[in-house]
């Protein structure tokens, strides 16, 4: 911490001056630590440790959108030979019948 730092970033109270207002204005004091959502993904996979059957729906839905479209690698992370596992065992489940193909969301 430099001379600059000490004298801008505080007030008269001694309190940390917001200097972005797209900061938190909430601190994190004895709350649990909130997991990326990309990182989920990666976790979720471990925990059935790594292995993608088109009979775990519990697997499956979580890589599904709220319309039952298949999430992207962009937005799970997971590397290209997981993604295909999981597209191909959604597209068979779907065939099979145990998921829908597509989800009626009301607006």
């Amino acid at each position: 911490m430099n001379f600059w730092n000490k004298t801008k970033n505080t007030t008269a109270g001694g309190r940390k001056r917001r200097d972005n207002w797209n900061q938190s204005l909430k601190t994190n004091l004895g709350k649990t630590k909130r997991i990326r959502r990309s990182l989920q993904y990666l976790l979720l996979l471990k925990k059935f440790d790594n292995v993608v059957d088109y009979k775990n729906l519990k697997l499956l839905s979580a890589f599904l959108t709220k319309h039952g479209k298949i999430r992207s690698r962009r937005k799970t992370r997971i590397s290209i030979q997981q993604q295909k596992q999981i597209s191909k065992a959604i597209r068979k489940a779907r065939a099979v019948g145990l998921i829908p193909f597509t989800c009626d969301v009301k607006i």
